[in-house]
This record gives C-alpha cells, sequence and structure tokens, in this order.
C-alpha cells in the first residue's frame, strides 16, 4: 500500500478473500488510498478500466487466489486490447503449493499462465522484499510502455511475512523518443504531399498529442480520419476531421485509398477500424507506434517510427519544412464523402439515427459515454461525433458483453465533475447488472440507457440475414427493469419512443443523480 501511495495511487477498487486478508488489513491501516467494495471480479476489472480510460490514470484492483483471478479475465483482455492500464494485484496459495495442483483451496496450477495470456505485463512474487520493486517495475512499464493489463501476484504466506523493506523511489518516466533518420524519411514523404490523410489511433490520445495533431493536419492540409477509440482528439466538428465507420466500408474509405500517403499514429489497424483490413491506406504508409510489434503486423509501412506519439509528432513539425497545405478540395471531398455516408445511415434507419441525434444533442460535449455491444452503442459506434479526447468509450478489441455499466462507475469515480451516460442492451446489463449495487454505494450519478429489445438483438439479426431467419438461442426472458432498479432505490423510467427518450434524457441529465432509462424504441442492427 505504500508502495502504490507512493506512485500516485489513491483508489483502489477490491473484493477480499482469505487469501488476501493480510491486504485488507494494510488497507484499514491507512487513509491514503480510498477502497471501492465490488460485487464481482468481473466487474472490478472493468470498473478499473473506465477508471482508466477517462482519467489517463492507472485503474487498480486487488482480489483474493483462483477463481477470482479467473474471474477477471475479461476485463483485463478487454483493458490489453484497447490499450487500458489497469494493474491487478491478487494473492495466490502458499508458495510451497505454487504450480504443484494437489488440491489446495482455490488452487488450479498457475494462475500467472492464465493471466499471461489477457495481460501485457504479468508478475510473480516470490519474497516481501520484491513486492515494492515489483509493483514499482509493473506502474513504470504501464506509465512508458504500451498500457494494457497487468498482473501480479502474490503468494498468501508472503502476504503474512514481515520483512524490512525499502519503497523504491521513483524512477523518471522517460518517454521512447523517435530515430532522427526516421523522422527524416517521413518528412521527406510528407513535405510532398498533395492527398495526405493523419489517421489518428489511442496512442495519439494517451501521449495528449491533440496540440500536434491539430498544428501538422492545420499545416498541411491534411484529411484527419480518428479510429473509433482515437475519436475526439480533435473535435468533430474541427474542419479536417473526417468520421469513418470503421467497421462498413464508405467512400471514406475509397478517399483513404487515393491518399498519397497516410500517416497513421499510435493504432494497431483493428478489424473494426479497417472494415476488415480491407481498407487500403494510401499510395505510402508512415506508421508511428510505441509498440515496435504493431509495426508492420497488419500493414506494412514505407517508414515505421517506434516511439511515444507526442514526441514523434513534434519532431516531425519542427523538421517539416515550410509547405503550402494540400489543395482544399482534398479536404472538400472527405467532408462530402462522411456526409454521404451518414446520409445513407439515415436512410437506412431513420428512427435509430433519430435517436441517436437526440442522445448526442442533449449529451454535453465533455461528457464521457461509455457504450456496450448494443443496438444503439453499434449505431453510436459508427454514426456518433466525438468533441474532447476519452469522451467516448467502447469493447473495441476483445468486444464483451455487460463492461458498460461497471466502467461506467469507475469513470464516474475518476472525473466526478463530468457528466457518464452508459448505453448498454438487455443481455449486457444481466451480465453485470450487481455492479448497481456498487454505484448505489459509491453515490455515483451515472445515467443508465438500458435498450431493451428482449433478446441478443445483433445476434437475431444475424440469424434472420446468414441462416434463413432461423432464431435460437437469442430471444430473453427479462426482468422487469423498472422495479430491478426500484429494488436499488434507483429512479428509473420507460421510453417507448424517440419523443419519450428525448425528455427522459433531459430529465436524467439534469438530476444529478444515478438513474435508470429503459429505452423501448425499436432499433435495428445496422
Amino acid at each position: 500500500m505504500e508502495t502504490l501511495a507512493a506512485r500516485g495511487v489513491d483508489l483502489i477498487f477490491g473484493i477480499p478473500g482469505g487469501h488476501s486478508l493480510g491486504l485488507y488489513d494494510a488497507l484499514a491501516g491507512q487513509t491514503k488510498i480510498r477502497h471501492v467494495l465490488g460485487r464481482h471480479e468481473q466487474g472490478l476489472g472493468f470498473m478499473a478500466d473506465g477508471y482508466a480510460r477517462t482519467s489517463g490514470r492507472i485503474g487498480v484492483l486487488t482480489t483474493t487466489s483462483g477463481p477470482a483471478v479467473a474471474n477477471l479475465a475479461c476485463s483485463l483482455g478487454q483493458a490489453t486490447t484497447d490499450t487500458s492500464p489497469v494493474l491487478a494485484i491478487a494473492s495466490t496459495v502458499r508458495s510451497n503449493l505454487v504450480g504443484k495442483n494437489r488440491g489446495g483451496l482455490h488452487d488450479l496450477n498457475r494462475a500467472e499462465d492464465l493471466m499471461r495470456s489477457v495481460c501485457r505485463y504479468v508478475h510473480s512474487c516470490r519474497s516481501v522484499e520484491e513486492i515494492p520493486w515489483a509493483l514499482s517495475d509493473l506502474i513504470y512499464r504501464l506509465r512508458t510502455g504500451r498500457p494494457g493489463g497487468a498482473f501480479c501476484e502474490i503468494p498468501c504466506d508472503i502476504l503474512g511475512t514481515v520483512a524490512q523493506v525499502e519503497i523504491p523511489a521513483p524512477r523518471t518516466e522517460q518517454k521512447r523518443s523517435p530515430d532522427p533518420a526516421a523522422i527524416k524519411a517521413a518528412t521527406d514523404l510528407l513535405a510532398k504531399a498533395q492527398r495526405p490523410i493523419l489517421w489518428i489511433g489511442t496512442g495519439a490520445t494517451l501521449a495528449g498529442a491533440g496540440a500536434e495533431v491539430k498544428t501538422l493536419a492545420e499545416e498541411m492540409g491534411a484529411v484527419v480520419i480518428h479510429t473509433i477509440l482515437g475519436r475526439g482528439l480533435l473535435p468533430a466538428d474541427h474542419p479536417n476531421v473526417v468520421m469513418i465507420d470503421g467497421a462498413t466500408w464508405s467512400g471514406v474509405n475509397d478517399l483513404v485509398g487515393e491518399a498519397d500517403v497516410v500517416l497513421a499514429v499510435g493504432t494497431m489497424f483493428k478489424q473494426e477500424d479497417t472494415a476488415d483490413w480491407k481498407t487500403k491506406l494510401g499510395q505510402t504508409l508512415i506508421h508511428i507506434d510505441l509498440d515496435p510489434e504493431e509495426i508492420g503486423r497488419s500493414y506494412t509501412p514505407a517508414v515505421g517510427i517506434v516511439a511515444d506519439a507526442k514526441l514523434a509528432l513534434q519532431a516531425i513539425l519542427a523538421a517539416l519544412p515550410q509547405r503550402t497545405p494540400a489543395p482544399a478540395e482534398w479536404v472538400r471531398r472527405g467532408k462530402e464523402a462522411e456526409a454521404a455516408r451518414l446520409a445513407s445511415r439515415r436512410k437506412q434507419g431513420p428512427t435509430d439515427m433519430r435517436v441517436l441525434d437526440i442522445f448526442r444533442a442533449a449529451v454535453p460535449r465533455d461528457a464521457i459515454t461509455i457504450c456496450d455491444r448494443c443496438s444503439l452503442g453499434y449505431w453510436a459506434f459508427r454514426c456518433m461525433p466525438a468533441y474532447a479526447p476519452r469522451t467516448f468509450q467502447y469493447p473495441l478489441g476483445y468486444g464483451g458483453l455487460g463492461g458498460a455499466l461497471p466502467q461506467s462507475i469507475g469513470a464516474k469515480l475518476a472525473c466526478p465533475e463530468k457528466q457518464v451516460v452508459c448505453v448498454i442492451g438487455d443481455g449486457g446489463f444481466q451480465f453485470t447488472a450487481t455492479e448497481l449495487a456498487v454505484a448505489v454505494q459509491e453515490h455515483t450519478a451515472v445515467t443508465i440507457v438500458l435498450c431493451n429489445n428482449r433478446g441478443y438483438g445483433a445476434i437475431r439479426a444475424n440469424q434472420d440475414r446468414h441462416f434463413g431467419g432461423r432464431r435460437f438461442g437469442s430471444d430473453l426472458v427479462n426482468p422487469d427493469f423498472i422495479k430491478f432498479a426500484g429494488a436499488y432505490g434507483i429512479p428509473a423510467v420507460t421510453a417507448d419512443s424517440p419523443e419519450q427518450f428525448e425528455q427522459a434524457l433531459k430529465n436524467a441529465l439534469n438530476s444529478n443523480q444515478l438513474n435508470l432509462i429503459e429505452l423501448t424504441a425499436p432499433l435495428m442492427d445496422p
């Protein structure tokens, strides 16, 4: 606990267990770190993830051994694929039982092996003296390397042992600088570009590179396309920003293919950012990423730059010769392609887009929207503009259900001054619904928009499209969600139409309290 506090950690999500009571005794004996008691370990991981995504700080959690660690796998996997810094600290069986699989309580071989498949960094402590150094190293990696899930395992007998230890002094957090030769090669290409595109991913947000992206875009006359989780680094109404769907091909993808130079910053080119990797990233690609493994994984660049996004863009701006911006026609064509894409969506789903327009108009520009994979979430993922960094979150990589509710709780605890809205489906909600108790317990004023179509809507749509309409296993028998919310003392209303939803959402946001809107207006799968 002293090590975490020395690294600036002031909140930890947790659920105690018999093996981790030493940690809880330490928590009880200090005042520097606030504890938030969860209801299920999967929810703990999502809360820490939501805290990290929206604040930029490391989300920290602690739990006990065995099944508790396995329950974390889904949420830590989501944090890793979406590059969110989450540190999990868990107990395990006694040191002499680790890896023996002798049937001890909470024992099933090596928990760290399970975590290696869903985390970016894993460490298993074998002495008291090792603990502060291990935690310090994991935090350093999360802050200077590529973020994701990090897991620290401590045997329960070690947690119960006393030793004289040193709390390491914080290391200077040195960001990785770019190779000057790579910068020179990149600027040589950018100096001549007449159809430039900046493809902006999560890494640019993590690095705080908004000012550099804006300057470069305006100096070059470049079209700026954000990935889904990069959305909002520049506001959607900036003259150079063009919103792409990501998962579905449109004229915006055609435009990207026509670019003479694409500068991609902090992105792994996910399937749902690149229309199943069918998008051609221009004639020449420059790729900046902190993770060397991402360079060339999905697209081969002419120039690869392994560096912090902000430092790399600063170096490019310093080295780029003065140039005339690309012809205004280039950005105009991008705006026209975006408008045509959205017009097609309006024709396809007029009610759906009406509901999305209502949502975007009511929710403040700097509010945090956290979507699950659900009907309204899918439309937001494809069509909703964002106006500030870290204000639109979605389970893009691992893509599990149910994360949006606990993520929203974590987001509100991280950013209490901001409005937080959770968009979740009736199926996903029932994965993590008991975390409502945490929202009540912590007085988190989150507005929950629960889309109730009495089933797994995307699954039904796929069965209709590809399996002759033979629906099976996709319809749900649901509780009365209004009564369910009432059981927790949460105000709740039902909205059966876009008009009712508009009024309910305005009332909810103005109330400044935890509340739930059950949205039953029929929304299709886009």
